[in-house]
C-alpha cells in the first residue's frame, strides 16, 4: 500500500531516467521563515528535478497564499514540465514532509494519478548516498497536453465550512499546533484573530510526520483517535493556509478513509472574518 503513495530513494535511483518520469522539488517556507527555497534548489537537488512553486503555480485572484490554480495554469505548468496524463511524477521537499503533500493534494485533486512522494525528501535521498546537482534543468515540454481532470468533493470552502456548523456532517480537524488552536499563541499571518472553527478537533500535523514521512497507519490512527475523531465519518481537514491540512489529508488516505475534503482557505480566510464565529 506503501508504493500508493511513497517511494524509497533506492527506487527513485533504478527509475530516475525511465522515459516518461518526472521529479519536482515542492518546497515551500512556514509562514514565520523567509527561505527562498527555489535558490536552495539552484544550489542542490536531485539530478533532473524541476522546481514547482507552490506559491506562484496558485490561484492568483485571491490574496490567499497558495489557493488551487485554475485548470488553465495547471494544464499550462504541468505540459511545460514535460508531464501528461500518464508521467509519473515524484515530488520530494527539502524539509521534514512539510510541502510536499500540499503538492500530492494539489497534482491529485486536479487529476494526475500518477504521483508519489519520496519519503524522506531531499534529505533521505543524500544520505542514501545518492548525487545531488546545481542550477537549473532543460526542460522538455510534453508531447500531448495535461488534461485537467478536478475532483471537486476533495476540496470545501468558506460556504460549505459555515453551513456544517449547522448541519454538523462532517467533522472539522485543525492541522496547527495546540497553542495556535486554542488561542494561546499569535497567529504569523499578520490581522488573523486567534482560535479555531467552533467545534473542531486539533490533530497537529508535525505529531504525524518522523524524519520525513508518516509515522506507522498505528500511530497515525492513535492521534486522530485520541483527538476525537471518527475516521468512519467524512472529515474536513484544515490549518493556517492549507498547506499542513494536505498532511493530514494524506494520512487520512493512507489510513484508508473514504470521505475527506481540504478546506483551502483555512485559517488564513476564516480568521481574518471577524463576522465568522470563532472558539478559544
Amino acid at each position: 500500500m506503501e508504493y500508493d503513495y511513497f517511494v524509497t530513494p533506492q527506487w527513485l535511483f533504478e527509475h530516475q531516467n525511465d522515459s516518461d518520469l518526472v521529479i519536482l522539488d515542492v518546497s515551500a517556507p512556514m509562514p514565520t521563515q523567509t527561505i527562498n527555497y527555489q535558490q536552495h534548489y539552484l544550489e542542490r537537488h536531485i539530478p533532473q528535478a524541476h522546481f514547482f512553486n507552490l506559491d506562484e503555480v496558485a490561484d492568483k485572484t485571491t490574496t490567499l497564499p497558495h489557493m488551487l490554480p485554475s485548470d488553465a495554469l495547471f494544464s499550462e505548468t504541468l505540459t511545460q514540465l514535460g508531464i501528461s496524463n500518464t508521467t509519473t511524477v515524484i515530488l520530494y521537499d527539502q524539509g521534514n514532509l512539510f510541502s510536499a503533500p500540499r503538492g500530492w493534494w494539489t497534482f491529485t485533486t486536479l487529476g494526475c494519478q500518477n504521483v508519489r512522494i519520496l519519503a524522506g525528501g531531499l534529505q533521505a535521498w543524500i544520505d542514501a548516498g545518492f548525487k545531488v546537482e546545481q542550477g537549473n534543468v532543460a526542460i522538455t515540454p510534453a508531447t500531448s497536453a495535461f488534461v485537467v481532470k478536478r475532483n471537486a468533493q476533495r476540496k470545501v470552502d468558506q460556504q460549505q465550512i459555515y453551513e456544517n456548523l449547522t448541519t454538523k456532517q462532517r467533522q472539522v480537524v485543525d492541522a496547527r499546533s495546540a497553542d495556535r488552536f486554542y488561542g494561546r499563541a499569535p497567529e504569523p499571518r499578520p490581522g488573523l484573530r486567534s482560535g479555531h472553527i467552533p467545534k473542531s478537533k486539533n490533530v497537529p500535523w508535525d505529531r504525524l510526520v518522523e524524519h520525513g514521512k508518516l509515522k506507522s497507519c498505528n500511530e497515525l490512527r492513535k492521534h486522530f483517535e485520541q483527538a476525537g475523531v471518527d475516521l468512519s465519518q467524512p472529515i474536513i481537514v484544515s490549518c493556517g493556509s492549507g498547506m499542513t491540512a494536505s498532511i493530514l489529508f494524506l494520512a487520512l488516505t493512507v489510513l484508508g478513509c473514504q470521505s475527506i475534503a481540504l478546506y483551502d482557505g483555512s485559517w488564513a480566510q476564516w480568521g481574518a472574518d471577524s463576522a465568522l464565529p470563532c472558539e478559544c
